[in-house]
């Protein structure tokens, strides 16, 4: 294989004590990190797990069981915006889909995003939301933007039912033509 230019060696960090100490604290580390945050619900999980937050969801290796059993999720949820523009015309909003390339992944980020940012709890995400939504219309013509939450029940696995969205307005967020940085904004619900 020397030929190609490829060579069983690892490197010289990894030939040195200190290369072989980091690594292995990095995976040991790694192993806890998992481990805790995937205990199940007892009063070690809920001592240890604060303290991992930041470091499993920067990661981006944070896990939820609640696709699964005993409790899996009951109802679907979208977060969609509905603007209405200085002319008059108005249209919805939905946050990006797939792609070719990456698409499941793209995806599921924003449905994880949409997800979350429903809650009561990240209100202040709302506008956020919204100033980011009306930045994506470069013109400036951006009127009102209320977010709506829509819901949904899934129905049971094996049952043909056929289930209806129901929609909520969480927020709205109204803006001056050309002046997208001086927007006055309500709370619903």
């Amino acid at each position: 294989m020397e030929e190609l230019g490829y060579t069983d060696d690892p490197g010289w960090f990894v030939d040195t004590r200190l290369g072989r100490v980091i690594l292995s604290l990095l995976a040991a580390g790694a192993v806890y990190f998992l481990v805790v945050w995937n205990l199940p619900d007892s009063e070690l999980r809920d001592q240890l797990r604060p303290g991992l937050a930041t470091p499993i969801r920067t990661a981006g290796i944070a896990q939820d069981w609640g696709v699964f059993a005993p409790n899996p999720v009951s109802t679907s949820y979208r977060v969609v915006a509905d603007i209405e523009f200085a002319d008059g015309s108005s249209e919805r909003y939905e946050f990006p889909g797939g792609d070719p390339w990456i698409g499941a992944y793209r995806e599921f980020r924003w449905r994880k995003y949409q997800s979350r940012v429903r809650r009561d709890e990240n209100r202040p995400r709302w506008k956020p939301t919204t100033d980011w939504i009306e930045a994506q219309y470069a013109d400036g013509s951006v009127e009102t933007i209320s977010l709506v939450m829509r819901s949904k029940p899934v129905p049971e696995p094996g049952k043909n039912e056929v289930t209806e969205w129901e929609e909520e307005e969480l927020f709205v967020a109204r803006y001056e033509p050309d002046e997208s940085d001086d927007a006055d904004t309500e709370a619903s619900g």
